[in-house]
């Protein structure tokens, strides 16, 4: 699909696809395409005189190839995180060419990011092309923002359910069983949400540095205008969230290790009761061997209270070792 913004007398106009005449003039300022086809490709490329990257060009991760000049024009790749309401989020390439008067933006994923922005740019007077790449800029790391701001409160949320809910079944006397469970499901949501903010922070990374040689001056001999002064806000903002990111992933860090240790000790805590049950059951179980061994001669055998002073030593046997744990704290 394409999408054409133009300049007009009464405003913003945005034509949707190539089924109406489009004239190649100089009141074109922006066009977007979204997973396009031949046709639509051949049509930028004869607006622009350019060769126009592939979906495999745009996902090569070096810098040459994400980052460079060709023919007097800027071609910029970054990644976005997209779909993050939905189970399985993505990381998308969206490339932006500035070449002359226009921008062309290429992605192969739909973005919330830009409808957003195209709602807002139809709602405008006037514009030209570097207000609309800034614009783009500045949408994308709102969003980005929002991602962040979301995730960082489900962050909160679980923290508050695993020390929480955790501290008061450890002080209320009775064990709720479900406990253990409510720490895995927490590891793997931690596990979830740890790598949509790894995802994040590659994403912000890869902004940065399109922003930094949108920025420069000297990357491309041709170039329009510096835009270095225009997009230092935006580059601090994405500093900012990189940062964020960094302090997020530090903390889910932190609470994977919190978690498995309280895993480890819910588990310990198994172990104990099936070691103190078996040490409790021990001596007892000495106790009934001797009284049980086929040998003739056994004293106390043969009287009439024998079998109530083996029952008298199994049970001292058994209470001892709990008398003795319960003054070492042991339980």
């Amino acid at each position: 699909m394409i999408r054409i913004y133009k300049q007009s007398d009464n405003g913003i106009s945005r034509t949707v696809g190539l089924d109406e005449p489009v004239k190649c003039d100089d009141h074109i300022f922006w066009v977007d395409l979204l997973t396009p086809d031949a046709q639509e490709l051949s049509f930028v490329e004869n607006l622009c005189g350019l060769e126009m990257p592939t979906k495999d060009e745009m996902r090569e991760i070096e810098a040459t190839s994400r980052l460079y000049c060709e023919d007097g024009a800027r071609f910029m790749t970054t990644t976005v995180l997209s779909r993050v309401e939905t189970d399985d989020p993505v990381i998308s390439e969206i490339t932006f060419i500035l070449k002359k008067d226009f921008l062309i933006t290429i992605r192969h994923t739909d973005s919330y990011s830009f409808r957003v922005f195209s709602h807002t740019l139809l709602r405008a007077r006037e514009t030209n092309r570097d207000l609309v790449f800034i614009g783009l800029l500045e949408t994308l790391v709102d969003r980005q923002a929002d991602v962040l701001e979301r995730f960082g409160a489900v962050l909160d949320s679980l923290s508050k359910k695993v020390f929480g809910t955790h501290h008061a079944s450890r002080k209320s006397t009775k064990r709720e069983d479900p406990d253990t469970e409510d720490l895995r499901d927490a590891l793997e949501e931690l596990g979830r949400v740890g790598d949509i903010i790894t995802r994040q922070r590659d994403s912000l990374v890869n902004l940065l540095r399109m922003i930094t040689f949108a920025g420069n001056e000297d990357s491309c001999l041709s170039a329009h205008e510096s835009l270095y002064v225009p997009l230092r806000p935006v580059s601090r903002d994405v500093n900012s969230l990189a940062e964020y990111a960094s302090f997020l992933s530090n903390k889910i860090n932190f609470m994977l290790d919190a978690v498995l240790g309280l895993i480890n000790i819910e588990q310990n805590d198994i172990v104990k009761v099936f070691t103190i049950t078996s040490i409790v059951f021990l001596p007892p179980t000495l106790v009934a061997s001797i009284f049980g061994m086929n040998y003739r001669y056994i004293p106390f055998l043969e009287t009439t209270w024998g079998f109530w002073l083996s029952l008298v030593l199994m049970v001292i046997s058994a209470v001892l070792p709990l008398v003795i744990f319960r003054i070492k704290r042991y339980i």
